[in-house]
């Protein structure tokens, strides 16, 4: 039977075949991409706007970057936060359009706290009795299991889309801990650590809390996963996760598919696992030629990682560079000084070489290719993660875990104002037989 498939298969690939000469012939937009590098236009929306170049002549040109959420640049989001913790506030902000005042504030995270636990029976009967290897697969399939457990599940009025939105957003830190904890006890065979959830804790916190073993934590380290789900929040409705699921939503399916739908985007490596790609990297630079490597040693390293000869030999230095963003990546900047701070207590050595990497990779880059990048998000949060012990199977999950409020953003404002089905067209190139 395997024979028989493999040689249909290769039959396929054989006959099969797309020339790429017919996708300029018939103005494909691959990856819904313009030929000049920007996105087609797709939709609008006032839930947030990625900014990192401008137009002119049909020329994409730099220019520093921006990420606003609802007209707020995201480097004012963080300011506001000062000693207290923001990523309770940037959720009120994108799901209702302003940022809270000190009243409303204190209530939303009231909200929020009180819908912290998960249902009764659900630790035990969906998460710890059904573990996977995939933590995404697993805390996907429990948000859907969550649709059991809702009176009204279907419904996709926007008020009642709200109420259940943050219901989820609430139960994240639960999921994707008690996910990690199902995985190391059943498959890897660890102890299991069981805390539950604490509503004196902001949400930073309770992963922190819940995540742990022992359960502890200093501020520092709270602060800066706050910090980095802040930044993660959102970023634009033509993301692919974002853009996956306003698709699926346009069919009027209820929000727990949709999420799932862009929980399963953004596992993906394209998308969010880049910064364990960058720490993988960056490790293997780190023990070649070492934390006192001189600028010298750097710059021969990231030019044999552009001609294709270091790492994985894909010619890609991950964490440099970006589709929208050119001269700088605002979630980068606010993400370099929170590595900063937190370097101070945790590895200041493994800090600077990563400062002198990026100096280094944007300037050859530059030599060799022609063309600014800037260094990306992806560039400092996994440094971030691995200086807070984060397990790597949690790198995704909490990404996910601050994303779900903007795909819920999206998700509704899409169905309040175009409210159509997304139906895009393919043109067929294959043979007709009568």
């Amino acid at each position: 039977m395997s024979t028989f498939l493999k040689e249909k298969f290769n039959d396929l690939l054989k006959d099969g075949n797309i020339p790429q000469e017919l996708y300029d012939k018939y103005d494909v937009k691959r990856g819904l991409r313009n030929n000049n590098g920007t996105g087609v236009l797709v939709g609008l929306t006032k839930v947030s706007e990625v900014s990192g170049y401008y137009v002119e002549n049909d020329i994409k040109l730099p220019k520093p970057g921006n990420l606003y959420y609802r007209g707020l640049d995201v480097s004012l989001v963080a300011k506001k936060v000062g000693n207290d913790f923001g990523y309770e506030n940037t959720c009120f902000l994108l799901l209702f359009g302003h940022y809270p005042n000190e009243k409303e504030s204190t209530e939303f995270k009231k909200i929020i706290a009180d819908s912290y636990d998960l249902p009764e029976g659900f630790l035990e009967n969906i998460i710890l009795k059904n573990p996977s290897k995939s933590l995404m697969n697993h805390i996907a399939r429990s948000i859907l299991s969550l649709y059991s457990f809702d009176d009204n599940p279907d419904s996709i009025e926007s008020y009642d889309m709200i109420l259940k939105g943050i219901s989820i957003i609430s139960k994240m830190p639960a999921i994707i801990s008690y996910s990690l904890q199902a995985k190391t006890h059943y498959l890897d065979h660890d102890s299991l650590h069981i805390h539950f959830p604490k509503k004196e804790y902001s949400f930073a916190e309770n992963i922190l809390y819940l995540s742990r073993n022992d359960g502890e934590f200093t501020d520092l380290e709270a602060k800066t996963l706050d910090m980095c789900l802040i930044v993660h929040a959102d970023h634009g409705g033509g993301n692919n996760s974002a853009f996956v699921g306003t698709v699926v939503s346009s069919t009027l399916t209820d929000i727990y598919s949709m999420i799932c739908a862009s929980m399963a985007s953004l596992k993906g490596p394209r998308h969010g696992g880049a910064n364990m790609a960058v720490l993988d990297m960056m490790q293997e630079v780190i023990n070649d030629i070492g934390l006192d490597a001189t600028d010298e040693d750097i710059t021969a390293v990231v030019r044999r990682i552009l001609n294709k000869d270091y790492f994985d030999k894909t010619g890609l230095i991950y964490g440099i560079g970006h589709a929208i963003y050119t001269l700088s990546d605002p979630r980068c900047e606010l993400l370099r000084e929170e590595a900063r701070k937190l370097s101070y207590e945790k590895n200041p050595k493994k800090f600077e070489f990563y400062n002198r990497f990026e100096t280094i990779a944007i300037r050859v880059f530059e030599e060799e290719k022609g063309k600014r990048v800037c260094a990306n998000v992806d560039f400092y949060s996994g440094l971030i993660y691995e200086m807070l012990n984060i397990p790597r199977d949690l790198f995704i999950p909490i990404f996910a875990a601050a994303r779900l409020v903007g795909w819920i953003s999206h998700d509704i404002e899409n169905l309040l104002y175009c409210n159509k089905i997304i139906r895009p067209a393919t043109k067929y190139v294959g043979t007709m037989e009568d």
